[in-house]
């Protein structure tokens, strides 16, 4: 078994060598670095990253007279907002992401000082909406929910 091991690592030994000298010389013959090859992707990227002053501003819950203000998203991946209901709402977290091209943000908070209660939701640009889940901290129940942009 020993020698099936070492036979196999010599051919892949040989096989780098044989294959890989020879493309390091023609890269340093092109004087290609990493940034020149993936420029392309970098351009890309940055161009799918949503803006995220685009959730910044007042929402209205569309099955309830729940109302979202979102005044600052920070750099940290913070979030100033204000959720109001009709009972006293305490922000225990807020915050945001930018990742996989998709714009999301969280809201925990307290109600009547019960904790548990939460909103996750994501961005859609194309519908001007947030979308997600409102997990009930009464009953630890999900619920999906919908906020339009208040005029």
């Amino acid at each position: 078994m020993q020698k099936i091991t070492i036979l196999i690592s010599g051919f892949l030994l040989l096989f780098l060598g044989i294959v890989m000298f020879p493309i390091s010389i023609r890269a340093k013959e092109k004087n290609l670095s990493s940034s020149t090859v993936f420029r392309h992707l970098q351009k890309d990227f940055h161009s799918k990253i949503q803006d995220k002053n685009l959730i910044k501003g007042n929402w209205q819950r569309d099955d309830a007279a729940v109302e979202l203000h979102i005044s600052r998203l920070l750099e940290n991946g913070s979030l100033q907002v204000n959720y109001l209901n009709s009972k006293f709402i305490y922000i225990e977290k807020a915050g945001w992401t930018n990742s996989s091209d998709v714009l999301r943000l969280f809201v925990i908070y307290r109600q009547d000082d019960s904790p548990g209660y939460s909103l996750s939701l994501q961005y859609l640009a194309e519908k001007d909406i947030l979308i997600g889940a409102y997990v009930d901290g009464s009953d630890s129940k999900s619920y999906n929910v919908t906020f339009k942009r208040s005029k």
